[in-house]
C-alpha cells in the first residue's frame, strides 16, 4: 500500500485549495454566493469518486478523503459528504443533503434545494425523501441550513456495503479540515497580536498551544490518508481505520477550536470575530457517522 500522495493528487489540492480561497473565503462564510453549489459542481468536487459512466471523475477514496479535508478547512458545504457518498453509490446525481435522529423528529441539515437526503436508520444508510414547504432555520454552525420533519420521512436502504465507511470516512475529512482552520487562524492571530511589545506567538505559552493543534491534525490526516487507502484496498480492517480517523479526526477538531478561542482571548469570544467557526462546525460533524467504542474494536482486541 503506497502512503505517499501522487503528483496528480498534490495538485488537485493545491487547485481545490486556490479555488476555495477565492470562491469561500471564511469571512464570508454566513453568506455564501446563491450558486455556490452550481460551482462546487462545475468543478466536478460533488461526484470525485463517483464512476465516470454517471458524470464522475472515478478517483479513489484516498485522492478524495484529501480532497475533503481542503474543503473542510474553508466551511464547506456540508451536503458535500452526503451528496459524495450518494453519488458513488446509486445513481442519483443532485445535491443529496443529510438527516441526524433527534427526539422526536429528524432534522435535514443543508438540504435546501434538495430532493433526497441522506441518513442512518436502523443501522444501514439510506436516502430519504426531502417534504416541500419546510421551515429552514439554522443549526448550531450557522453556514449549515437546518428543518426539523416528524414523523421520520420515507426512506430507502442503499444497498453499497462501504456507503456507511465512506459517509464516516468524509466526515472525518471534513473535521481534520475543521481543525485545520482553526490551527491556521491560531498561528496567523499569534504572528500580529502584540503584547508588550512583541507577538503573542513569541511567548512559550502560545507556542506549545499551536505547536499541539499542529501535532493533532498531523496524526489525523495521517490516520485519515491511511483508512482511505484501506478503503480503495478493501482490507479487512479498513473499518477499524475509518471508524479511528473519524475519533481522531473529532477530537483534533474540536480540541483545535477550543484552542484557537483561548489564543485569540477576549476577541475569540465574539461573534464578529470568526473564532468560533471551526468549532461549531467541529460540534456538529460529531453527530455525524459517530464513532461507536465496538468500532474500535478489533477482533484481536474484542473481550473474550
Amino acid at each position: 500500500m503506497d502512503l505517499t500522495p501522487s503528483a496528480e493528487q498534490e495538485a488537485f489540492l493545491t487547485a481545490t485549495s486556490d479555488w476555495c480561497r477565492d470562491a469561500m473565503p471564511i469571512e464570508a462564510a454566513r453568506a455564501r454566493p446563491a450558486n455556490l453549489w452550481q460551482q462546487l459542481e462545475a468543478m466536478g468536487l460533488t461526484g470525485i469518486s463517483a464512476p465516470e459512466a454517471q458524470g464522475g471523475m472515478g478517483l479513489e477514496f484516498g485522492t478524495e478523503a484529501l480532497v475533503f479535508a481542503e474543503l473542510g478547512r474553508h466551511l464547506a458545504p456540508i451536503a458535500l459528504i452526503s451528496t459524495a457518498v450518494v453519488r458513488h453509490s446509486t445513481d442519483h446525481a443532485a445535491k443529496a443533503g443529510l438527516t441526524l435522529a433527534g427526539a422526536g423528529a429528524v432534522r435535514l441539515l443543508d438540504a435546501r434545494d434538495a430532493g433526497i437526503a441522506l441518513g442512518v436508520r436502523d443501522g444501514r444508510v439510506a436516502t430519504f425523501d426531502v417534504p416541500a414547504g419546510l421551515t429552514w432555520g439554522v443549526a448550531i454552525d450557522q453556514t449549515v441550513p437546518l428543518a426539523r420533519v416528524a414523523p421520520s420521512p420515507d426512506g430507502s436502504d442503499i444497498s453499497a456495503p462501504r456507503a456507511a465507511l465512506h459517509l464516516q470516512l468524509l466526515a472525518a475529512a471534513f473535521a481534520l479540515g475543521a481543525a485545520d482552520l482553526a490551527r491556521d487562524m491560531a498561528a496567523d492571530y499569534a504572528k500580529v497580536r502584540e503584547q508588550f511589545d512583541r507577538p503573542i506567538g513569541w511567548f512559550q505559552a502560545i507556542k506549545h498551544i499551536c505547536a499541539d493543534m499542529a501535532v493533532r491534525c498531523a496524526v489525523a490526516r495521517s490516520q485519515l490518508y491511511y483508512a482511505a487507502c484501506a478503503l480503495d484496498a478493501g482490507t479487512g480492517d479498513a473499518a477499524f481505520h475509518v471508524a479511528a480517523a473519524k475519533r481522531l479526526a473529532d477530537r483534533a477538531a474540536l480540541d483545535n477550536g477550543r484552542a484557537n478561542i483561548q489564543v485569540h482571548g477576549g476577541i475569540g469570544m465574539t461573534d464578529e470575530a470568526y473564532a468560533h467557526l471551526p468549532l461549531k462546525r467541529a460540534h456538529l460533524l460529531g453527530f455525524i457517522a459517530p464513532v461507536s467504542s465496538s468500532d474500535l474494536l478489533t477482533p484481536e482486541l474484542e473481550p473474550a
